[in-house]
C-alpha cells in the first residue's frame, strides 16, 4: 500500500515547511519538484527556536547536527516581569531537555535553518522565479499557471507557499488575512554591546498586551536577538515591515525595567513588523492539492511554533500518503491527524500565555511526528459508519 514512487509531487513555496516536507518525500523515494516565488535563496528573519517535537524530525532530514554547531542551547526558558524584572518562572532547558524528550532545545539564526533545509535537497529540486498564479485540477494531473508565462504539471500539489498562499486562494477564494492588533519590533544586539541579561538564557519579559523576548542565536559570535512585542490599532503600510523608529519603540516600553530599557536602547538595525492571523481552516485538501504551514494554521509567533507545525505537518502528510494508494484519500487522512493539535497550537499562541507562568511542556515538546497515531483511513470510517 501506498502512493506509486512515480507520483510526481509538486510543492508551491520553497520556505522552512516546503523545504522540509520536500526533503522529507526526497528521502523515502519520492519525485518533488518546489516551484518558489524568489528569484534565488533568500534568508529572512533572524533567530529561531527549535524545539525538541521539530528537531527529531530535523534529525531524520539529516541537518540537526549541524543546526546545533551553528545555533545555542540555553540553559533556561525565564519568565519575568517587565515593570519590576521580577522572575514569574523558570524552565529549565540544556541537558535536561535532550534526556527528557531525546532532543534539544536550540535557538538558531532562520536563514541557516532555511539553507541547511534547502541543502538537503537534490541539485535541481527547487525552481526559483516561479509565483504561481493559478492552477487546475484536472482529476489525474494538476496544471500550475505562473507568472512568468510558464506551466508545470504535476500528479498532486502541496501548497506550502504561507500566510498569502496562492494555492489556499484557488481552493477557497480571495481571503485578506486579518491584522491581530499586535506589531513586533526586532533587532539584534551584537555580542560586544553590554546588556545586564543572562546571555546564556531565553527570557521572556511580561506586562499585559506588551512582552519582550531576547535570547542567543549563535554560540560563536554571542549576538543577541529580541522582539519586543505591544498593541496597535492599524498597520497602515503596504510592505510586510519597515524600519522603525527607536524613540517610538522606547516610548511604547517606558514603563519597563532598567534591564529591558538597556536592552531596547542597544538595538540594531531595528525592524517593525505586523502580527497577522487568519482562523483555523477546516478544509485542508481538495482532489489533489493540499495545503499545510502558514497556508491553512497560519499563528501568531508566541510559542515559537509556526515552523515546527509546518514541518510536522510535512511528515504526517508523507506518512499519510504512504499508508493510502489513493492520494484524496491521503490528503484528507493527513488532515485529519493535524487538525486538533495545530488548533490548539493556534489558540494558544494567539493567547500570549505560553510558559508565562510554570506549566509542562510535554504535550507540545514530547509530540513525535514519525510515531503518533494515524487516525483512520475514510475508507474505513465510511464502511464502519454504513455497517452502524
Amino acid at each position: 500500500m501506498g502512493i506509486d514512487r512515480k507520483t510526481s509531487i509538486a510543492v508551491v513555496g520553497g520556505g522552512l515547511g516546503g523545504a522540509a516536507t520536500a526533503a522529507l518525500l526526497q528521502r523515502a523515494g519520492h519525485r518533488v519538484t518546489v516551484f518558489e516565488q524568489a528569484g534565488a535563496f533568500e534568508p529572512a528573519g533572524a533567530g529561531i527556536h527549535l524545539t525538541p517535537n521539530v528537531m527529531r524530525v530535523l534529525d531524520r532530514v539529516g541537518v540537526a547536527d549541524a543546526l546545533v554547531g551553528a545555533g545555542y542551547l540555553p540553559e533556561s526558558f525565564t519568565s519575568r516581569d517587565l515593570a519590576s524584572n521580577s522572575v514569574r518562572c523558570a524552565l529549565p532547558l540544556g541537558a535536561g531537555v535532550r534526556a527528557r524528550y531525546g532532543a534539544p532545545y536550540l535557538t538558531v539564526g532562520r536563514g541557516v535553518l532555511h539553507r541547511e533545509l534547502l541543502g538537503a535537497l537534490r541539485p535541481g529540486t527547487v525552481r526559483y522565479g516561479k509565483r504561481l498564479v493559478s492552477f487546475d485540477d484536472r482529476g489525474a494531473r494538476v496544471r500550475l499557471d505562473f507568472a512568468d508565462g510558464s506551466t508545470a504539471e504535476a500528479d498532486c500539489v502541496i501548497g506550502a507557499d504561507g500566510l498569502g498562499s496562492r494555492v489556499r486562494e484557488g481552493m477557497h477564494g480571495a481571503e485578506r488575512p486579518g491584522f491581530s492588533g499586535q506589531i513586533a519590533y526586532r533587532a539584534t544586539v551584537p555580542a560586544g554591546t553590554p546588556v545586564p541579561v543572562d546571555r546564556r538564557c531565553i527570557t521572556k519579559w511580561w506586562a499585559g498586551e506588551s512582552f519582550v523576548i531576547g535570547y542567543p542565536t549563535d554560540s560563536r559570535s554571542g549576538d543577541y536577538y529580541f522582539v519586543a512585542g505591544t498593541a496597535a490599532d492599524a498597520w497602515p503600510h503596504p510592505r510586510s515591515w519597515v524600519e522603525a523608529d527607536r524613540d517610538e519603540m522606547l516610548d511604547a516600553f517606558a514603563g519597563s525595567c532598567d534591564e529591558v530599557r538597556t536592552l531596547l536602547e542597544a538595538a540594531r538595525s531595528l525592524t517593525k513588523w505586523p502580527l497577522f492571523e487568519r482562523p483555523p481552516l477546516q478544509q485542508w485538501g481538495r482532489g489533489r492539492v493540499a495545503l499545510l504551514g502558514d497556508a491553512c494554521h497560519p499563528m501568531r509567533p508566541h510559542m515559537a511554533q509556526g515552523a515546527a507545525m509546518a514541518i510536522e505537518d510535512g511528515v504526517l502528510l508523507l506518512r499519510c500518503l504512504e499508508a493510502e494508494d489513493d492520494v484524496e484519500d491521503a490528503f484528507w487522512r493527513y488532515a485529519e491527524s493535524r487538525k486538533q493539535r495545530t488548533t490548539r497550537i493556534q489558540a494558544v499562541s494567539a493567547a500570549n500565555s505560553w510558559l508565562k507562568d510554570t506549566e509542562d511542556p510535554a504535550w507540545v515538546f514530547s509530540y513525535d511526528a514519525m510515531n503518533v497515531d494515524l487516525p483512520e483511513s475514510r475508507r474505513h470510517s465510511t464502511c464502519t459508519t454504513l455497517m452502524s
